[in-house]
């Protein structure tokens, strides 16, 4: 083999080479990127991934802070079991109150001292005297008495003084004046209808004299009384719903006959 035709193989065989070595380049080039590509595709899904977990635990977040929320407000807003309906009020009916009126023993003067009305006196009164004037003369007296147990007495508006002794007050009696009426009773004075009930009653009768009036007011004066007596016993009065009172002292017990 000549020098020209070495040169020509050696040439050729170069060229075979490199020819060999720019195809394998290639291809492994190719495979490369290949592979490449699935690794881009994963990075490019895993964000997408990232924000949709993401995405997820933000609605969760939203879902749970809703549900707070919700149950917060429906802690406080009161169910219907929880909410005890107000206790129903009750009011009580008090008797009205007596504005009272009250005022001792001794001279009084009418309307400074004490106001013209009716009065009532529990016992502890042994006189009492209406007058017209303060002389102390007799013919100022209008009316008086000396009462046993419980006692009435009107004082008029045209008196000008009232006196009495003994102790303890004087009540004014108004029209709330209400007890309740009895039916057996001694000594004293006592408003039919309120104090006793009308009907006909028998006395136990007492030691002498005892004496009984009907009454169609108390001011002491004689125009008052309906009917009166003096029984010595046992006796039977007959007190009637049209009597506006009934004094009695010295008889003993009445009891209402049935």
């Amino acid at each position: 083999m000549n020098m020209k035709n070495k040169k020509s193989w050696l040439f050729g065989l170069l060229a075979s080479l490199f020819l060999v070595a720019f195809a394998t380049g290639c291809t492994e080039s190719q495979g490369q990127e290949e592979q490449e590509e699935p690794d881009t595709e994963e990075a490019t899904t895993e964000p997408e991934a990232n924000e949709a977990n993401e995405t997820e635990d933000a609605n969760e977040e939203v879902e749970t802070d809703q549900q707070v929320e919700e149950e917060t407000e429906e802690a406080e807003q009161p169910t219907e079991e929880s909410v005890e309906e107000p206790a129903e009020e009750t009011t009580e009916e008090t008797p009205a109150e007596n504005n009272t009126v009250t005022v001792g023993t001794g001279m009084l003067e009418v309307g400074k001292d004490i106001e013209p009305g009716l009065y009532k006196h529990e016992g502890g009164v042994f006189y009492w005297e209406r007058l017209s004037g303060f002389s102390g003369e007799f013919e100022e007296i209008i009316a008086n008495g000396n009462p046993q147990g419980q006692t009435y007495v009107e004082i008029k508006d045209t008196d000008v003084a009232f006196n009495s002794e003994g102790s303890g007050d004087w009540v004014k009696i108004d029209d709330s004046y209400s007890p309740q009426p009895v039916t057996t009773f001694g000594d004293g004075s006592y408003i039919v209808g309120k104090d006793i009930e009308p009907g006909r009653y028998k006395s136990t009768g007492g030691d002498g004299f005892g004496y009984w009036a009907r009454l169609s007011g108390f001011s002491e004066e004689l125009d008052d009384i309906i009917t009166n007596g003096n029984p010595s016993g046992a006796t039977i009065v007959e007190i009637k719903a049209t009597d506006y009172g009934f004094q009695t002292f010295g008889s003993g017990e009445w009891t209402k006959m049935e």
